[in-house]
Formats: structure tokens, sequence, C-alpha cells
């Protein structure tokens, strides 16, 4: 089995998701480490609640920039989460009983699963947030070169608003 590495493969192109993912592939590789150096066995249940936390952690930071950019494939998306998040946490519960043969096949399946997931899935949802984030940063740039009232505040959804109002201050 060979260790996991992130490469620029597997980048999203969003600097904070392209950062955790590399703290969870570096991980899982950590853990994969300790497994197979006997010397090492005492550190597994720390590596291993560091990696779940990675993890948990992560999808949760994933699906609230989606949920806050309402995109669309969310739910498949967390789907995904979902059943990666439910099988690591059977392995990590056979880990924590000492089976080591449980550890090695939780790297093997989350090298397999991370490379997917990141290869498709994210990689759809680097797209979407990114172009999102194109589009508000030309509203802003347009927008902030007149005075407040000089502009013609249009929301997401076309719809017109003031920016005096939306904020409280009338």
């Amino acid at each position: 089995m060979g260790s996991l590495r992130w490469t620029s493969s597997n980048a999203v192109f969003i600097t904070e998701i392209d950062d955790e993912h590399r703290v969870i592939f570096e991980a899982v590789s950590s853990l994969q480490k300790a497994l197979t150096n006997p010397g090492q066995l005492a550190d597994i249940p720390t590596k291993m609640q560091h990696l779940v936390a990675s993890i948990v952690g992560h999808f949760a930071h994933e699906e609230r920039l989606m949920r806050a950019a309402r995109y669309r494939s969310l739910r498949w998306h967390k789907r995904a989460h979902d059943a990666a998040h439910k099988r690591v946490g059977q392995y990590a519960l056979q880990v924590g009983q000492g089976d080591t043969k449980a550890g090695l096949e939780l790297v093997e399946y989350l090298t397999s699963w991370l490379h997917d997931h990141t290869g498709l899935a994210d990689r759809m949802m680097g797209a979407f947030l990114r172009n999102q984030q194109r589009c508000m940063c030309k509203v802003t740039f347009q927008a902030g070169t007149k005075p407040l009232d000089a502009c013609a505040w249009v929301a997401a959804r076309g719809e017109a608003f003031s920016p005096r109002s939306s904020n409280g201050n009338s």
C-alpha cells in the first residue's frame, strides 16, 4: 500500500479547502506510518482522533460554504460526506479496540475515497464557489467606485435594494 500524498491533481483551487485537504491527507499518512511501525503503536489513538476531527471539521466547513452559496448539488455532496463519515466512524471504533488491520483498511478506503471525492465532487463545488466569488467581486468593484447614493444596488436575484436600509443605518 502506497502512502497518501496531496498533489495538485487534488486541488480545488480554493486555498482554505486545499489547506484542509492537505491536513487530512497528512493525517491519513501519519496514521498509516503509526499502524505499520511497531514503535509508534501507542500513537495510534491520538493520530486516529486527529484524523477524525480533521474530517468532521472539514466536511462541516464545506457544507457551510455550499449552503451559504446555495449550491444546487449540496444534498448529493453531503450524502457522500455522510457515507464517508459513517464508514470512518466504524473503522475508528475498531481501531480504538486495537484492531490495526481495520486501521490499514481505513487508510486504504480513505486513499481511494479522497482521490475520487476531491477529483469530482470537490472540484465541481470549487468551480461553483469560484464563479460565484468572481461575480461578487465584479459587483463590489463596480459599486465601490461611486458614492452609495449614486449606485443602483441589485441583489443576486435581481431585485433592487438599498445598502443603507439592509444594515440598519437608515
